[in-house]
């Protein structure tokens, strides 16, 4: 398998994901701006918008706003991934408790296997759900964290698998997709869902009146689309991951009995009311929710580490 060339084809599916999220959102932005100048049609509306005859207000509030949260994400992801649990970070020497210790040196024997230059940060998440998610803008600014009852519940092999599994993602540029697909999704869904309440009421011109029609279907076409748009971009970053790992491991074995064992815990339990993160959902390994998960099936992953 040449990895450069599936990470090559994977980043131009990022620009071009990326620049489709742009588009929706100057579109919403504009639509809404249709509205406020009560347009007599939407082309004339876009014309005079786009030539500046009339400023784009809301186009540009909306964009500023966008910038400010994007840039409060970037600088805060790690609080924001980390929310909802207690947590812990283990550092590097310095003495630890035994689960903690084990946890630590598992990292950094992957690290050894990886000739990793980088060393993200490592929590332990007091949660009593099995799962793990990597995170952050790069590999020297990225976190990996890795929920107690995973990390108990794993022997040496199979924890060092699913850490190799995270690893990989970051050293991937994987996390970065993720943060970026998070954040403007939920800027978009909560954009258009405000846009649909502003300027109620009053006679609106043609051209006004389709853009709030648009702006109202595009409420719950959005959820749909951008659901679409990251599983087209994350479910081939899980199988490159998860070969990440059994390279690493020199055994795809390790990984698929970790898989096994999260998949079979979240059957014999309904953790969706303990997981109060949404934030972590498209991160982690494992997405109990196989038909509109941005994660393929166990079944397929597995199928996949063993080269069938």
């Amino acid at each position: 398998m040449n990895f450069q060339a599936i990470l090559q084809k994977n980043a131009l599916k990022t620009y071009a994901v990326l620049l489709c999220y742009v588009a929706i959102f100057l579109l919403i932005g504009l639509l809404v701006d249709i509205v406020r100048i009560n347009a007599q049609s939407l082309e004339y509306g876009f014309y005079l918008l786009l030539s500046l005859r009339e400023f784009p207000l809301i186009t540009c509030l909306t964009s500023l706003v966008a910038v400010v949260i994007i840039y409060y994400s970037i600088s805060r992801f790690d609080a924001i991934m980390l929310a909802g649990d207690e947590y812990e970070e283990l550092p590097q020497g310095v003495p630890l408790e035994p689960l903690q210790a084990r946890v630590r040196n598992a990292l950094d024997d992957v690290l050894r296997r990886s000739s990793s230059s980088i060393s993200p940060r490592l929590y332990l998440i007091h949660a009593p759900y099995m799962n793990a998610f990597a995170s952050g803008w790069s590999e020297s600014n990225s976190l990996i964290a890795i929920t107690k009852a995973l990390a108990l519940s794993l022997d040496d092999q199979e924890l060092k698998a699913v850490l190799a599994h995270e690893l990989s993602h970051i050293r991937h540029g994987d996390v970065r997709l993720t943060m970026c697909v998070g954040i403007l999704s939920n800027i978009l869904l909560l954009v258009c869902n405000s846009a649909v309440y502003l300027f109620l009421g009053g006679n609106r011109a043609e051209g006004a009146q389709k853009a709030r029609t648009i702006l109202l279907v595009l409420q719950f076409v959005l959820p749909i689309l951008t659901l679409w748009l990251q599983m087209f971009l994350s479910r081939s970053r899980e199988y490159m991951a998860d070969a990440g790992s059994a390279y690493l491991m020199n055994n795809p074995n390790p990984l698929i009995s970790a898989l096994q064992k999260i998949e079979a815990s979240y059957k014999r339990n309904d953790f969706s009311q303990l997981d109060t993160n949404p934030t972590r959902q498209a991160a982690y390994i494992f997405s109990i929710s196989e038909a509109f998960s941005t994660h393929p099936s166990i079944q397929n992953r597995i199928q996949s580490l063993q080269g069938r």
